[in-house]
């Protein structure tokens, strides 16, 4: 079975976009896409509009790459570059090569990039091209949005838990694009996941279904005590949490099963038999008819009784013997 995994975003960003400088620029149309062998699916191209320094079409280092990739062997015969690059991210290396062919209005190209990321062996290949669209610019500009977005996406405050627990490779992965954000994103995933069940239930799936490639349990990696929290967050089981929590929590589960037959069942009149055969056989009819009990032998016996009208006076003089006092 092949495997696949989440490239970090700052790999992916530094392959496919342009680097800012601080010069009178213009605009540019640059689209990109990337191939990667082991993928599930083909990643689409990408098309964005970027400013590009004047002139800087036909240097390859500012329109590929990024402050942790290096180029060398830059040789340029007529319209075509060439060079190699090295891209050394928290210790793990990647190297390629590429070329680039410039026009008056455009420019188009190729890299082959092979190495290690998040501890995986991996290697991916990018066309690119861009086409020149006019207009002043400062170069700046792309990286004042970059930074804003991922300021924005970064921001803890902005997501919910369970939000954050499905976004945690952007935080947690080698040289991921929030990691400066770690401690903070730990904090909150630690806070809430003891009292809040859809972060509690996102966690436990999450974690579940990781398909390595360098991807990170949360629960691991931010130090979440997992029995205490689970003895935390089955404390507040109720009935907007019980579907989420019930699998979790099988003694809080059936206290709060049996403390809501009660309340539906107990001192009550009843005018349709439908509704009393529903709270002698443990199901509470003003919620959709579910079931208070777990135990599938005590619904059979009790529909088998039901279904017969002997045994259904039977069963019902035991029940109602405890629950109505007579």
């Amino acid at each position: 079975m092949k495997r696949y995994f989440v490239v970090p975003v700052a790999v992916i960003s530094s392959l496919a976009s342009l680097t800012a400088f601080a010069a009178p620029g213009e605009y540019w149309e640059v689209t990109s896409k990337m191939e990667m062998p082991g993928m599930p699916f083909a990643m689409p191209p990408t098309t964005t509009k970027v400013c590009i320094q004047k002139g800087g079409e036909n240097n390859p280092e500012k329109t590929s790459g990024d402050k942790s990739c290096k180029m060398s062997d830059v040789k340029t015969v007529g319209n075509k570059t060439t060079w190699k690059m090295r891209c050394d991210r928290d210790g793990e290396v990647m190297t390629g090569s590429g070329e680039q062919s410039t026009s008056p209005n455009g420019y188009q190209g190729k890299m082959q990039m092979s190495g290690k990321s998040g501890g995986h062996d991996m290697s991916m290949s990018t066309a690119f091209s861009g086409k020149r669209i006019g207009g002043s610019c400062d170069t700046e500009e792309l990286a004042k949005k970059v930074n804003k977005q991922i300021a924005e996406t970064c921001d803890t405050a902005g997501h919910g838990a369970a939000e954050l627990i499905n976004m945690g490779d952007i935080y947690l992965m080698s040289g991921a694009m929030c990691a400066n954000k770690r401690e903070e994103y730990c904090s909150t995933i630690r806070k809430n996941v003891g009292s809040d069940a859809d972060a509690y239930a996102t966690l436990l799936e999450h974690d579940k279904n990781l398909v390595g490639g360098g991807r990170v349990g949360v629960a691991k990696a931010c130090g979440v005590n997992m029995a205490s929290t689970t003895k935390s967050v089955c404390k507040t089981l109720n009935d907007s949490s019980y579907d989420k929590l019930s699998p979790y929590c099988p003694a809080e589960a059936k206290s709060w099963r049996e403390a809501q037959r009660k309340k539906e069942c107990e001192g009550r009149s009843y005018t349709s038999q439908e509704d009393l055969k529903a709270c002698l056989s443990g199901k509470n009819p003003s919620h959709g008819g579910r079931s208070y009990t777990s135990d599938e032998s005590e619904s059979s016996s009790s529909k088998s009784g039901l279904s017969n009208p002997a045994g259904a006076a039977i069963e019902g003089a035991k029940k109602l013997k405890g629950m109505f006092g007579f």
